[in-house]
């Protein structure tokens, strides 16, 4: 059987999970992947429970960057979905229900813009570590994350002329 959770509950299913798989939106060149934030969580959980983890990603999404960390290119989703402690979400869009009942004036960060000192950061991605990942599951096949490279110089216009 397939089981969806909410991240908060996954440390206390991943004791019966035999497998992890996920979605890539980019795999870096060195087999880094880039992903929905939370995604190098359950990473890291699946990898410190010795449980295999199968990313899904087609081969168009390799990219011949490396990236090191999640911060430095990443895209920023709105502030006020980090503000917003009493929402629900809708759907798997990115989008929030507003509060029912009083208003968002109970809400504990509802002054946020006033704090001099506080920024609200909605990171959109996160990077998974090729360290963390068991296969790529591509359109090719399942490869080990040291398989992109070889992937991408292969897939170069520059072999496909010869």
């Amino acid at each position: 059987p397939c089981t969806y959770v909410l991240l908060n509950a996954l440390s206390y299913l991943m004791r019966d999970v035999t497998k992890v798989f996920l979605g890539g939106a980019a795999l870096m060149s060195n087999g880094s992947v880039l992903s929905r934030i939370g995604t190098a969580c359950v990473a890291l959980l699946a990898n410190s429970n010795r449980i295999p983890l199968l990313v899904a990603c087609e081969t168009y999404k390799i990219c011949s960057r490396v990236q090191l960390e999640s911060i430095t290119s990443n895209e920023l989703g709105d502030a006020e979905e980090v503000a917003c402690t009493d929402c629900a979400r809708t759907a798997s869009s990115n989008r929030w229900r507003e509060p029912v009942g009083e208003g968002k004036d109970g809400d504990i960060l509802s002054d946020w813009k006033d704090q001099p000192n506080l920024k609200l950061l909605n990171l959109m991605y996160d990077l998974t570590p090729p360290d963390y990942v068991t296969g790529i599951v591509t359109e090719v096949g399942i490869l080990p994350p040291s398989s992109v490279a070889v992937l991408l110089r292969e897939m170069s216009p520059e072999n496909s002329a010869k």
